[in-house]
C-alpha cells in the first residue's frame, strides 16, 4: 500500500498464476488470499479509485520477450524474464 501511495498508484494488478490449461493451482488460492488482502488494505487506506485486479500471467513472459525481441532482435534476454 505504501508504494501505491508513493507511486500514486491508479490500480493494482496482481500476476494469477494458472496452469497453461487455465486450471487452478495451489498457488492461485494462495494468490487469491493475497489479492484479497490487499485490497481491502488499498480500499481502507486509499479509497474506492484504486482498485486491485487479478491478471491472467500465463504466456505474459513470452509476450514480454517477443516484445523485447521486436525492439533489439540481437539482445540475449537470458535470465531477464521469468520461466516459462
Amino acid at each position: 500500500v505504501e508504494i501505491c501511495r508513493a507511486e500514486q498508484a491508479k490500480q493494482v494488478v496482481v500476476g494469477l498464476p494458472l496452469h497453461k490449461n487455465g486450471t487452478e493451482a495451489e498457488q492461485t488460492n494462495l494468490t487469491r488470499i493475497f489479492a484479497t488482502e490487499l485490497a481491502n488494505l488499498v480500499l481502507y487506506e486509499l479509497g474506492p479509485d484504486c482498485p486491485v485486479y487479478l491478471w491472467d500471467e500465463r504466456y505474459t513472459s513470452k509476450e514480454a520477450a517477443a516484445r523485447a525481441y521486436t525492439k533489439n532482435p540481437r539482445q540475449s534476454l537470458y535470465g531477464t524474464l521469468d520461466a516459462d
